[in-house]
């Protein structure tokens, strides 16, 4: 018998399911001409074998050290549900000269980094790793200091604070990201790897609400 996680994940991903109709899916000619920027709330979209639905889509907006000018540039994050496994996945895309897109693999804490002589690292040393562009270990895997930049994070009618300091292995195939959420009178870190997708790998089933 399944246990009541088990069960209420299926039952999530059923009610998701069924809230697909015939009439909302892309023909092929549709279908080759989208692209994950089409994907709205509530959309459906393959990738490497799975299918994952929309649940929310919020964004960063880059601004200045201060938070305070915005300098016009955004990063947006889809928070999706793998139908096949029931595991909340986030998916990222900004358009620089292409569209890049990422998705979240894994969550890290401090407890997992280091710096390359082994010595454990804080929030305390973040600005100074990334003013000397310092390099960061998660277990034996090095990641090089990209960029840091603050950013306004939209949710719905939410505004929060959030700094963030990136770092990329050397095959620039794994990124690492420190996200310093500022608010609640104390600042919260979100630690996590990524790994880039192909933008041509995602099939847009159905494109939800735009």
């Amino acid at each position: 018998m399944l246990d009541t996680a088990t069960q209420r994940s299926f039952a999530k991903r059923f009610a998701i399911i069924r809230t697909l109709e015939k009439k909302n899916l892309l023909s092929a000619g549709k279908k080759a001409r989208s692209d994950i920027r089409q994907a709205g709330r509530n959309c459906f979209f393959e990738y490497q074998n799975n299918t994952y639905f929309v649940n929310d889509i919020n964004r960063y907006e880059e601004t200045s050290e201060d938070f305070k000018i915005s300098q016009g540039y955004f990063i947006y994050e889809l928070t999706c549900t793998c139908i096949e496994t029931g595991k909340t996945v986030y998916f990222e895309w900004e358009e620089d000269d292409e569209l890049e897109i990422a998705m979240t693999i894994e969550n890290l804490s401090f407890r997992d980094l280091t710096d390359d002589e082994g010595q454990s690292i804080d929030e305390d040393d973040l600005d100074q790793i990334a003013d000397d562009r310092d390099v960061i270990m998660a277990g034996k895997e090095q990641f090089l200091y990209e960029d840091d930049w603050a950013s306004i994070y939209h949710r719905q009618n939410r505004q929060e604070k959030v700094y963030v300091y990136e770092f990329e292995n050397r095959e620039h195939t794994r990124f690492l990201t420190i996200e310093e959420w500022q608010g609640s009178g104390r600042d919260e870190y979100r630690i996590y790897i990524s790994v880039p997708v192909d933008p041509d790998s995602i099939a847009i089933l159905s494109t939800g609400e735009i």
